[in-house]
Formats: structure tokens, sequence, C-alpha cells
């Protein structure tokens, strides 16, 4: 294709015609560059949760959360199952239950079917013939709410996450471009597939024009939804082509929503994807399972209770490459941790244990707040919640993770310092991160120094403090000659 010939140049303008022009130029492209890059895209707890009813809706057509979900489809991902659709040929399935078993050790699940859908991860393949009995024990795994938090993980990690990076690159600045995004990553997947979100989204710039910013937000997402209807109606892959044509009415109901002007996607919100009508209004339904049997309630499906997932994303820590999101090894835990038992007596450090930590004064290590993020704060705490109850973990170098039972965060040194009166933090948990890792030295009669792999530095209480929320700090010191605000007990139950 022939470039067009540039026109000849014109007489150049005076300057004091041309000053102006370079001003209005100028400050043209620092509008555009701050409504791409300085404006942050964010969403509220309250968008949040009403992206994830939405996202419910178009995959379930329903408000609940369908953890205990098992279907196969005879397509191409062999079992899908869960809130997330997670498949056992993609892998998504396989990273829920390691999610799982890193935070409460050995289970059935793990016992029997890691091995077997590693493989069909790595062949890509969605043969079912090695996996007999896993609908049923999928579904009783979901009674435990551990096992529903760790598919809300999943979930966000490998769908939301991404969704909000890409609406961000492309300068969308609406919640429900953000759901867009977001509902095309989890039917359409993010590879270099043709019938892919990239794919997709190529198409859309070329049929809007531009993407957006140079077109309006509007514009590009109608014509996005456009080329997923017509992806879905034609699909490259053949192996899709028997389903995807009767899931036009994703596309079609969010463009419904971009007609009504829900940009912001305040509640309460009706969509009808199916014929049923639904109300997006922002809140979690209520657990469906019985409180004592773990069963489900009489007329309701079988899933689990309200989901984790309105809450916003949290931001990794930016200095610390051992405390980010990228993959890593999870951790051979062997043993199933103990319920919360009675707190009775001290114990040895041994992989599998759930004890609480004990300072000299009494007091217990636990989490501020008894907060779920990633970067919140380690503290002194009289409370005897699951906050403060750490699974112990062996580590590759024969040390140990602490694992919180609340958060199922790993207890971490940030960013690796080496510093003294750094107050420790939780961090999601990689198996072998020296910066999660806690060597014991014997200080004699039940005690323990606990140094961190990273520095050797002690946990320590800050000043030797006593009251609720004192710092538990780093601090360099002799593993083998602790003082009182280095000296720690493992309490756990008796027999352990």
């Amino acid at each position: 294709m022939t470039q067009d010939q540039p026109a000849a140049r014109p007489r150049r303008p005076s300057t004091l015609f041309l000053l102006p022009v370079v001003l209005a130029i100028v400050a043209g492209v620092a509008f555009v560059a701050v409504s791409r890059l300085g404006g942050r895209l964010t969403i509220t707890a309250e968008q949040r949760a009403v992206i994830e009813q939405l996202r419910s809706v178009l995959m379930h057509d329903t408000l609940v959360p369908q953890y205990a979900r098992v279907v196969n489809q005879f397509d191409a991902h062999g079992y899908v199952l869960g809130t997330g659709d997670f498949s056992t040929a993609g892998g998504e399935a396989l990273e829920v239950i390691q999610t799982y078993t890193a935070r409460v050790g050995s289970n059935t699940l793990s016992r029997t079917y890691l091995a077997t859908l590693t493989t069909l991860r790595n062949e890509n393949s969605p043969a079912i013939d090695a996996l007999a009995g896993l609908p049923d024990a999928w579904r009783l795994a979901s009674q435990d709410p551990r096992f529903r938090q760790a598919q809300d993980d999943v979930l966000e990690n490998l769908y939301y996450t991404p969704a909000m990076k890409i609406s961000t690159d492309l300068g969308l600045t609406t919640a429900l471009g953000v759901a867009v995004i977001y509902d095309t990553i989890l039917q359409h997947g993010n590879t270099s597939n043709p019938d892919a979100l990239p794919a997709i989204r190529y198409r859309a710039t070329k049929r809007a024009g531009g993407e957006p910013g140079t077109v309006s937000e509007h514009a590009w997402l109608k014509a996005f939804l456009a080329e997923r209807e017509e992806t879905l109606a034609n699909p490259a892959d053949e192996r899709y082509r028997n389903t995807w044509p009767y899931n036009l009415d994703r596309p079609r109901v969010l463009e419904t929503l971009i007609d009504e002007g829900h940009d912001d996607l305040s509640p309460p919100i009706t969509v009808r994807p199916y014929g049923t009508v639904h109300v997006l209004d922002g809140r979690a339904p209520a657990p469906t399972f019985n409180d004592d049997t773990g069963t489900p309630r009489a007329g309701s499906p079988l899933v689990g209770g309200p989901s984790s997932a309105a809450a916003p994303a949290t931001a990794r820590s930016p200095g610390n490459p051992q405390s980010s999101g990228l993959a890593a090894p999870r951790s051979p835990v062997t043993s199933n941790p103990p319920a919360a038992p009675p707190i009775e007596t001290t114990v040895a450090p041994r992989d599998g244990l759930v004890v609480r930590i004990a300072a000299t004064s009494g007091k217990w290590v636990g989490v501020a707040d008894a907060a779920t993020a990633d970067g919140a704060m380690i503290v002194l705490s009289g409370n005897t919640g699951p906050a403060q109850l750490w699974r112990i973990a062996e580590s590759q170098s024969g040390c140990f993770h602490l694992i919180n039972v609340k958060s199922g965060k790993a207890l971490d040194n940030p960013d690796g310092t080496w510093t003294d009166g750094v107050q420790m933090q939780q961090w999601e948990y990689f198996w072998g991160n020296s910066n999660q890792s806690w060597c014991f030295t014997s200080a004699g009669g039940g005690r323990y120094s606990i140094a961190n792999l990273t520095n050797h530095y002690l946990l320590d209480v800050r000043d030797g403090g006593t009251a609720d929320g004192t710092a538990i700090q780093q601090w360099d010191a002799d593993p083998a000659a602790p003082n009182p605000h280095q000296t720690w007990r493992l309490v756990g139950s008796a027999g352990s």
C-alpha cells in the first residue's frame, strides 16, 4: 500500500502567530496524556459488588455465586467448576485446589486429583475419564468457607485483575467498561486465539476508528460488543460452534446497559439475560448452608456463602519482588491442620500444626484488625480469634512459614529489609520465599527466638510493650541469646 505524498511545505508563519498554535497543541497533548495516564481508573466496593453480581447472572443466571457447580459442557474445557467456571483442561481448577491446599494443608481434592489435574493442564486436555468422583469432592469442599474464598481469590487473580489492567491501558473510565472487559476475558480468554479478547479488541478498534480517547468510550464499547457478538455467532474455533451462538445475550445485556446510561453501575439495576429478572443491588447473598450440618438448605442451590470478591483489589508492594503476585511453587503440605483447638500447652514447631505465638506478656501475635489484605500489619493482641492463629508449614530451607488462619497470608518481612524496627506484615503466601521463612532457635523452657531467613533478624515486641496493637517488628540480635522482647512460645492443643 502506497502512502500519500506530503503536501508542499507552506510558508513559515510569523513567530507571534506560531506561538499560540504551539501552546494549543502542547495543551491538547497534555490533556490527552492526563486523561489516559493521570486519571487512575478506580472501582468502589459497591461497583465491585455489582460487577460480581452481573458476572454471576451472565454466567449462571443467578445472583448466588455457584461455588459447588460442576458441569461437563462437552467442549474444550473438560469439567467447568465453581463460581468462575474453572476448567480442568485450562488449569484454573488446579489453581483453585492448589490455593486451598496451601492454606489448609492436605485434603481430599489435593490427595486425589492434583497429579491428574496437573497432567490435564499441561496437555490442555478436556478428558475427564481420570476424574471419577471429582464432582462430589468439589461440591463437598464448597461447604468450606476457605474453599469458597480460594475460588474468589483465583477468580480475582486470573480474570478481574487482568481486566482492570486492560481497562486502564485502554483508557476506559467507567465501571461498566471494566465489566465489559471482565466478562469477555471470562468467556473468551486473553490469549492469542482469534476468538480471544486481544483479537476482539483489535477488530473493535478498527470498527470504531480508534481506541477510547480517540473515539468516545461508548462508541468503542459498542463496537467491541458488536465484534464480540459476531465472534460468538461464528467462532473460529469449531469446538465452540455448538455452544457459543446460544450466549449472544451476554454482550447484548451489556450493550443495553450502555444504552441506558448505567456507566457507573449504581444500583439498583435490572437485567434479564435469559428470561428471569435479576436486580443488581450490590449486596452479597446470604449463606445457603445450614449452620449445623453444612448441608444445603431446602430449596437452595448447593453453593456457599457470600462472595468476598466485592472488596476492591489490593495493590501489591512495589518494592518486594519476592512478595509480588508472580507465580511461585506451592507448598508440598502433607498434613491437615486441626480445627481451632483448645489452647492448652506449649509445643515445638512442626509442619502442619496450628498454634498461637505467645509473647512474654502472654498476648499473641496477630493481624491488626483481623484484616485479610496484603500489607496488613502484625501486632500484639489479646484476642483469641482466627487472626491470632498460625499454621506452620515447612519451607524448603528447613525453616518454616507461618500462615495466618484467618487470611491465608504469610508472616512476611516487608521487601526483605535489613533495618531494625521495621514492622512485620502479612503477604500472599509463596512457598520457599525467604522473606516468609522463619527459623526457630530454642531458648530453653519451651521458648524460642524466631529469625527471618532473609536477614536473620529476630521477631521483637516493640519496646517490650504489652498493649494490644503494639507493633511486632524485627531486630538484629543473637538467636541463641534473645532478650524477653524476642522470646516466644508456641501454644497449641494438648497432644500436639
